[in-house]
This record gives structure tokens, sequence and C-alpha cells, in this order.
């Protein structure tokens, strides 16, 4: 059986998880969370842009007794969302009892049989599926996303692996985002900036506004805001932009 997915192979804890032990030693779970969190945030490991973001790392590291190296091989923080990888959730799914035949694996067309107990089924997908679909397709360029481009043959494993193990081994990825997938769904829209939400004529006034609510100083730009503030306009920016309008 040609499996093309290399298994996640133990690593060893960061410095400051040297004996995942320490865990049963927390007297208090909240500082630990807070300090952990400040670590992977400042540490840039996952891609984090707000220090909230580590801490919900290091609750998932603390629930599941991972060091955060060990979490960064089987996890990508996308977007304020935790998504496992592919090859780390078919380890999951192999260790689970799970078996897998790979049937054909090309830059065209990738298939495989996964099977379970009982439960049996053969998933395949194509890149003409995926190029019809607009998954493979850049929104900006027309033309195929680069990932696509470069690693044909991977980007329809990825979805192979995801959609096999859901359908046979849903307890393997029960509210968990597939990475690959999620990477994709990412880049078929713009992501929203504070840039981008409120209307350019309008950022001389909004700075005054922001200056006026302590937010920013003399001197500072949209750039210098508070991440967390500018997530809050981003999320729902028509209040800000009628109160910015209304400066004089």
């Amino acid at each position: 059986m040609d499996n093309p997915i290399e298994l996640p192979a133990a690593i060893p804890a960061p410095a400051f998880v040297k004996d995942l032990e320490v865990y049963d030693r927390i007297n208090d779970p909240m500082q630990a969370v807070k300090m952990l969190g400040a670590s992977i945030f400042k540490s840039g490991l996952f891609g984090c842009d707000r220090i909230e973001q580590g801490e919900v790392l290091a609750m998932e590291c603390l629930a599941q007794r991972k060091s955060p190296l060990e979490l960064n091989r089987t996890y990508h923080f996308i977007e304020g969302k935790l998504a496992i990888k592919s090859d780390a959730l078919l380890a999951k799914y192999l260790v689970a009892g799970g078996q897998v035949e790979w049937l054909e694996r090309t830059s065209e067309k990738v298939s495989a049989r996964f099977y379970r107990g009982q439960s049996s089924a053969i998933i395949t997908h194509t890149m003409k599926e995926h190029v019809d679909n607009k998954n493979a397709i850049s929104s900006k360029t027309g033309q195929k996303k680069e990932n696509w481009s470069k690693w044909p043959r991977q980007m329809l494993t990825a979805r192979v692996i995801s959609e096999g193990v859901r359908l046979i081994a849903p307890d393997c990825c029960f509210g968990s985002y597939v990475a690959e997938e999620l990477e994709d769904a990412r880049t078929l829209k713009p992501a929203k900036s504070i840039h981008t939400v409120i209307p350019e004529d309008l950022h001389p006034k909004a700075i005054k506004f922001l200056i006026s609510m302590g937010k920013l100083t003399e001197g500072q730009t949209l750039d210098d805001l508070d991440p967390a503030f500018a997530d809050m306009i981003v999320r729902k920016p028509d209040a800000f932009v009628a109160s910015a309008r209304m400066q004089a």
C-alpha cells in the first residue's frame, strides 16, 4: 500500500515545557494559560496576531497535554480557528484503527479506499473537479493558485483524506477544520482590514475620531491602532464609520 503521508514523529518539548508532567503541577491554570499564551504569541510559532490567540492555544496545550511544538505539528491557526493538518488527521485515523489503500495518486486524480470495521468507501478527487468549482483557482488572477500549481497531488491527497476520514471515522475530526481546506476558503475572498472597511476618503476623519477616543495619538495612523480594537471595528464597522463621518 502506497502511503504518501509521513506520520508525525515524536519531538522534544520546548524549553518552557520540558516535562509534560509540569501540567500536573500547575496550581493556577489561568495564570499558566496567560504565561504560556504570551510565550506562544511572542514566538510567532502559530502566526498569532493577538495575545488572546496565544492563550487559546495554551488552553489547547493543557487540554491535550501537548507541548506547543507538538501542537504546531498537528494544527494550524488560521483566522482564529484551530485547524488540523491532513497528515495529522490521517495519523489520528490510523491510530483509531482505520485503514487506507491508495488506488491512484497523480497530479490529475487521487483515489483511495478507506475502511474501519464494517464501514468502507472509495473517495476520489480530481483536478478538473477543483478547477470547475474554483477551489484551485485564484479569484484575483483567474489562474491556478500557487499551491495547486506546485503541489497538485498533495492538494488532492489532502482533500481525499479529509472526506474519507470524515465519512468513515467522524470521531477523528469531529468539530475540527482541516487546514488545507480552510486555507483555500480563506483565499476565495480578500481578507478585511481596518483599511478596507473604512472608505479611503474617510481615513482622516477616522483617525481624528480615534484620537478623540484616546485610541491613537497625534501623528499616528490606522496602522498604529491596537490590533484587538482594530479587529472589533473590522467585524462591526457600520457604527464606527457613521460616528467618524460626524467628525468636523
